[in-house]
């Protein structure tokens, strides 16, 4: 049986590598209890499939003297550079599926990691890494680790055989910026899971805004300088500038990953309580914030939403959500004035926003796009001459 397991046992066809807290809610599924399934990325539906896969955390040190070594040694390259890649411990990672034919990585920094980490060989797993742009690159890394840093970055995804991301925008990025070559890169397609996030009409409204989430491309400064005094309420463990004066902004340290502050229950009664739910982000091309929007749409929240270059396919265009202009403050504020004081329109659109989310945003999606790759993955392993 396909599991979420801390190491490998026994052999696996597909190795599934994504951030950790996936464990928690399988847990809870097999207990069965609910909890939503989009954080799989369709690993549950792999064992459907006649594949054979076991899914782990990308995230901590390698164990051991070795695995310690490697992390001072990234640690200090990351706090220099602030970028997130770590090539000794992707590779001292190895031993951990290397008797397994595909690895499908869906965190970017773990996929370059390995890129970098593990060069290509006849034995050598096929590697299908997941990668978002890194569009803001230039913000983010010092100007005199850039050249570098890009170097790097086309260096591992020569290194990968596939690279797939999750909209268009960042692939076409990808391409033009650091040379990804069409034939070896796709788009993965993304849905939620509507069982879970579902209206909740016995959850009183009460009167306030909500945002949610850790991505470094939230705009949650901009959220807070929106004019108006709506009682918003920001979930998050990132800094926020708060503006002198706004009492109205409750900061609340938590996310949403199985962390011990707030469960997926709990944010799914803040979404169906809340007016609105507000996605302000940054005009980056990695189609980022998208879990958070298609949770809350699915449960017929209206979402105001950044109308950022990275934004996915199908999004725009209807009354299903309220896109705004990013990096503007005063368009920001005139769109969540409208979803408090117009109950129609409101109403209105969070009934849109659950049609738009189970007509094409389901977590059938998912699976479809996991069994793509894996079964692309065991064609390119089957293909590649041995040693």
């Amino acid at each position: 049986m396909n599991a979420i397991t801390g190491s490998l046992r026994g052999n696996v066809d597909v190795a599934v590598f994504a951030k950790g807290g996936r464990d928690i809610r399988y847990e809870k599924l097999k207990r069965g209890e609910e909890a939503p399934r989009e954080f799989f990325y369709g690993f549950l539906d792999l064992e459907r499939a006649g594949i054979s896969a076991a899914m782990m955390s990308s995230a901590g040190a390698v164990p051991g003297a070795l695995g310690s070594a490697a992390d001072f040694a990234e640690r200090a390259f990351i706090a220099a550079t602030n970028f997130g890649v770590r090539p000794l411990s992707g590779r001292l990672r190895a031993s951990s599926f290397r008797d397994s034919k595909v690895v499908i990585s869906y965190t970017d920094g773990f996929s370059l990691s390995l890129g970098l980490g593990l060069p290509r060989r006849s034995d050598r797993p096929i590697i299908m890494g997941g990668f978002h742009a890194l569009s803001d690159l230039d913000e983010r890394v010092p100007a005199w680790a850039r050249s570098s840093v890009q170097a790097l970055i086309q260096r591992a995804l020569r290194s990968l055989d596939h690279v797939f991301c999750f909209g268009a925008a960042d692939r076409q990025f990808a391409m033009e910026r650091y040379g990804l070559e069409e034939h070896r890169s796709s788009v993965v397609p993304f849905g939620i899971d509507t069982d879970f996030w579902r209206p909740m009409p016995e959850e009183p409204q009460e009167d306030f805004v909500i945002a949610v989430g850790q991505d470094p491309n939230r705009d949650y400064d901009l959220l807070a300088a929106a004019p108006g005094n709506h009682r918003t309420i920001i979930i998050t463990r990132r800094p926020v500038k708060i503006p002198a004066g706004a009492n109205h902004i409750t900061i609340t340290a938590g996310d949403f990953f199985g962390s011990d502050s707030i469960s997926d229950q709990d944010l799914r009664k803040l979404y169906n309580r809340a007016r609105a739910v507000i996605v302000p982000l940054k005009d980056v091309y990695q189609p980022t914030g998208y879990s958070v929007t298609l949770q809350a749409m699915s449960c017929g929240r209206p979402v105001i939403l950044s109308d950022i270059r990275g934004l996915w396919t199908g999004i725009r265009g209807g009354d299903h959500c309220v896109l705004v202009p990013p990096g503007d403050a005063a368009k920001l504020g005139e769109a969540i004035d409208r979803v408090w004081n117009d109950r129609d329109f409101a109403k209105r659109v969070g009934a849109a926003a659950r049609a738009k989310v189970l007509a094409e945003y389901r977590l059938e999606k998912n699976g479809e796009g996991a069994i793509a790759l894996a079964r692309r993955g065991l064609d390119l392993w089957s293909g590649r001459p041995r040693a």
